[in-house]
C-alpha cells in the first residue's frame, strides 16, 4: 500500500506528545477512454491499471482483456487512458454509492438471472484459516490505518489481495487483476474488510465469488439480493466465529 509519513500531535493520559506515523494517500485518477476523458477515480494509487479495467468490466463496460488494445498510466499517475478494439459508449448517469471516497456507478441492480459463479465447499474451519490468514497478510502489507482490504480466494488459499481507501475500488482492483495477468484463476471467495452493500455484492458476483466474507454487518437489501442470487453471505467474521445470511449449503460440515 502506497502511504507516506506525516507529524502530528497526539493527546494521550492526560499529555501532549509530538509523533509520526503513516498515512494513506489519495488521488484523483482521469480516466480515459478511447481518447475521452470519462471520470476521475478517487484511490490509492497502486494497481492503477487493474483498477481501471476491473471497473470498466465490473460496469458491463467490457466483458474480457481482449477488448482492450492498449493501457497506459502517465508518469504521475494523473491519468490512465484505456483504448477498446470497438467503441464503448459512456453512460449517460452515473449513481452515486455509499462508498468511501465517492465512488460511481452505472450499474442499476437489475440482475435477470442468476450471476455465473465459480462453485466451492468449505467447512467452518477452513474459513477461519483463511480469515486469518486474510488478517496476516493484510496487516503484512498495510503499513498504515484507513484503508480497506479485499482478498479473493479459490477455498483452500488466498490468491491475491489488494487494498485502497474505498473499498469498491479493492474489488475492481481484484477483478482488474484476474483479467490482465491471471485469468486462469477462478475465485470463488472474496474476503474484505469493509461492508458489503449492494453494489459491492454486484461486484462480487462479477468476479464469479459464490461465498462472500466480511468483517462487518450486511445491510438487509444486500441480504435479500445475496438469497435470490444463490450467494453465500457471511458478516462479523472474526476469528473462529462468523454469521452466515444466506445459503449455508455450502458449507460441507453444516450438521
Amino acid at each position: 500500500m502506497k502511504s507516506t509519513e506525516i507529524s502530528f500531535l497526539q493527546f494521550t493520559d492526560g499529555k501532549w506528545q509530538e509523533r509520526s506515523g503513516q498515512v494513506p494517500l489519495e488521488q484523483a485518477v482521469t480516466l480515459i477512454v478511447n481518447g475521452k476523458p470519462w471520470m476521475d477515480l478517487l484511490c490509492t494509487p497502486s494497481m492503477i491499471p487493474e483498477l481501471a479495467v476491473g471497473f470498466l468490466y465490473n460496469e458491463r463496460l467490457i466483458h474480457s482483456a481482449d477488448e482492450i488494445t492498449r493501457i497506459h498510466v502517465c508518469d504521475s499517475a494523473d491519468f490512465i487512458e484505456v483504448d477498446t478494439a470497438t467503441p464503448i459508449t459512456k453512460p449517460a448517469t452515473w449513481i452515486k454509492t455509499t462508498g468511501c471516497g465517492g465512488g460511481q456507478t452505472a450499474q442499476r441492480l437489475e440482475q435477470p438471472q442468476k450471476p455465473d459463479l465459480n462453485p466451492v465447499s468449505i467447512t467452518a474451519k477452513a474459513l477461519s484459516s483463511l480469515q486469518s490468514e486474510f488478517v496476516r497478510l493484510q496487516d503484512a502489507q498495510t503499513s498504515s490505518r484507513g484503508v480497506h482490504c479485499s482478498a479473493i480466494s479459490d477455498g483452500e488459499k488466498i490468491l491475491v489481495l489488494a487494498d485502497d481507501i474505498g473499498r469498491h475500488n479493492t474489488l475492481d482492483k481484484l477483478k482488474g487483476y484476474v483479467l490482465l495477468k491471471a485469468p486462469e484463476l477462478k475465485p470463488s471467495i472474496l474476503l474484505s474488510t469493509g461492508r458489503i452493500s449492494s453494489e459491492m455484492l454486484q461486484k462480487a458476483a462479477r468476479i464469479g465469488a459464490s461465498v462472500i466474507v466480511s468483517f462487518t454487518s450486511p445491510n438487509a437489501f444486500t441480504v435479500s439480493l445475496a438469497r435470490e442470487w444463490g450467494m453465500t453471505l457471511i458478516g462479523y467474521a472474526r476469528g473462529s466465529r462468523f454469521n452466515v445470511y444466506s445459503h449455508p449449503e455450502r458449507f460441507s460440515d453444516l450438521a
